[in-house]
């Protein structure tokens, strides 16, 4: 369940933990700064004074795996001892997800082990920067005359190595697009193809708001268009 103890009926897997990690890290970047703490100290405020106690990261993925930037750690008696572990080389990032281990140690080296075999095997073709430019789209009678469709975040796609050449982006930009558009709104998707075969799609969002154009706008646009 939510909290991540055992509740009847409510099952999970080892790819629901990878998603939801995955998410986790492209909506809250800034959750690097939390999971690749390996000590800290806090401070508990009471009715009796302060208290310092220390924390230790209990991913030890962090001080031992090369790149390693987090994310999480559990156990229980039934699902046993489980690491959701990520690691980032170059502008590749995997994540990795063990679940069921017999102990600490055989987890962390689980986790180890997948990581290894995907950067063994599999490098990034990067796609977009984040809020890179893709298309200028012509906006009908707006307040202004075009936009331009963005990336929301940074895009890119893992192939196996040695295949980067077979990726391939088209852009589709929405059809019918209705004023007002918001900036960050849908606009079209960038469909990544390797080969024939779409593997990936991502939104590409308005870079600014676009509001009806009003009578005098669009009468000075006809004049312009007649001279």
């Amino acid at each position: 369940n939510a909290c991540g103890l055992v509740t009847e009926v409510h099952v999970s897997s080892a790819y629901d933990i990878a998603l939801m990690s995955r998410e986790l890290m492209d909506n809250f970047p800034e959750i690097k700064e939390y999971t690749t703490t390996w000590q800290d100290s806090i401070i508990h405020k009471t009715r009796r004074g302060k208290e310092t106690f220390g924390l230790t990261n209990t991913n030890k993925l962090i001080k031992s795996y090369s790149g390693a930037i987090g994310v999480k750690t559990g156990f229980t008696d039934d699902a046993g001892y489980c690491l959701a572990g990520a690691a980032e080389r170059d502008s590749t990032r995997l994540i990795s997800v063990v679940l069921g281990c017999e102990s600490s140690e055989v987890r962390f080296d689980e986790a180890a082990r997948l990581l290894d075999h995907g950067f063994a095997g599999y490098e990034t073709v990067q796609l977009a920067k984040a809020g890179e430019r893709i298309e200028k789209v012509a906006v009908q009678k707006g307040d202004q005359t075009e936009i331009f469709a963005v990336s929301e975040a940074p895009l890119g796609v893992n192939v196996n190595k040695g295949e980067k050449d077979q990726v391939k982006k088209l852009v589709e930009i929405d059809e019918n697009l209705e004023l007002p558009i918001e900036k960050g709104e849908k606009v079209g998707s960038m469909v990544v193809l390797e080969g024939d075969e779409e593997t990936a799609r991502y939104r590409l969002v308005s870079d600014r708001k676009v509001e009806r154009a009003d009578f005098a706008n669009t009468y000075t646009r006809m004049i312009k268009k007649m001279i």
